[in-house]
């Protein structure tokens, strides 16, 4: 997930997952089983869409409304871009700091994905972030000097969470926390389950290709997804696309991902695409980013300990 500067930008400039065309194919006979509605809102910098089946107008807009709201709510308290964010003032905080509840939901998800991955996935890597940025406009390699800086800011075991207070505690001056790998598939779980409290089971939310379903449409098996050319037929579930294959910068006849590998600094070489499906979008985008690091076979051991997580690589670049 990217969370974006206050101005609405395509997601092709800073999301760190692949943007996915998606549809829904229903059949005709659903249409006299259930009011189909259909929502969509500009949020984290990308067009979110939901799709849902109620029994009336007023449900299925206030259903939409709430949910809205809640990527509204994620954006303002987990935004780098904003000053005024709660993330924000975290990473300018010194010592321990209580949070939100939503934030330290997201923070314990984050460790816990961090330590699954063995660091592909980390949240602490903002620095090198940071610095991999101004390198691809420059087009040229960041020293190792400013490297090895960055990376004494880096890692997993330099924060800490404190379940009691609900508080974390960064252990070096000038870190930063980036949630852009995990917050858009919060937000989208968090939609999802308002939603819900609705009496709404049939229903999908969508953000930049990243989604997750519900039970399927009426007199459906499933709700079918295009992605690339292929056609895949999905129920309860969530999947996430994250890689290199389309937002990279050739440096010295190197083509470099967008996607930033904690352990070197530098963007990763293998331009492919990973879809992750997992019970969660959450998981699906955290897991995501993890295996387009640690690459096809790392990733495949990584997400063969984990249960109802399946994953997908594509080596050649996709039509977005």
């Amino acid at each position: 997930m990217s969370l974006y500067p206050p101005s609405f930008c395509p997601p092709s400039l800073y999301s760190p997952v692949s943007f996915m065309a998606l549809w829904v194919l229903l059949s005709p006979a659903a249409l006299f089983a259930a009011e189909r509605f259909e929502f969509e809102e500009g949020h984290l910098g990308t067009l979110v869409r939901i799709i849902l089946y109620a029994p009336s107008s007023e449900v299925a807009e206030k259903a939409a409304k709430e949910a809205f709201a809640s990527f509204q709510r994620v954006n303002e308290t987990m935004n780098t871009y904003d000053s005024e964010s709660e993330l924000s003032r975290l990473n300018e905080s010194r010592g321990t700091t209580r949070v939100s509840e939503e934030l330290f939901t997201v923070l314990r998800a984050a460790k816990h994905y961090s330590t699954l991955s063995e660091g592909a996935f980390d949240i602490t890597v903002a620095p090198m972030v940071r610095l991999w940025r101004r390198s691809t406009r420059q087009r040229e390699l960041p020293s190792e000097r400013l490297i090895e800086q960055a990376k004494e800011l880096v890692g997993n075991h330099l924060w800490e969470l404190d379940e009691r207070t609900q508080s974390i505690r960064l252990l070096k001056a000038g870190m930063r926390l980036d949630l852009s790998g995990i917050a858009k598939g919060y937000a989208i779980d968090r939609a999802f389950e308002i939603i819900q409290t609705h009496g709404i089971t049939s229903l999908l939310v969508d953000a930049g290709g990243d989604f997750r379903v519900g039970a399927p449409p009426p007199r459906t098996e499933g709700w079918i997804i295009a992605k690339g050319n292929e056609r895949v037929l999905l129920k309860e579930t969530a999947m996430a696309t994250s890689g290199g294959s389309v937002q990279f910068v050739e440096i010295e006849g190197i083509r470099y991902s967008h996607i930033v590998d904690p352990k070197t600094g530098l963007g990763i070489t293998g331009l492919h695409t990973v879809h992750i499906t997992a019970p969660t979008a959450m998981e699906a985008d955290a897991l995501a980013t993890a295996v387009s690091v640690l690459g096809k076979e790392k990733g495949k051991v990584l997400i063969d300990k984990l249960s109802k997580v399946s994953m997908q690589i594509n080596e050649e670049p996709e039509a977005i």
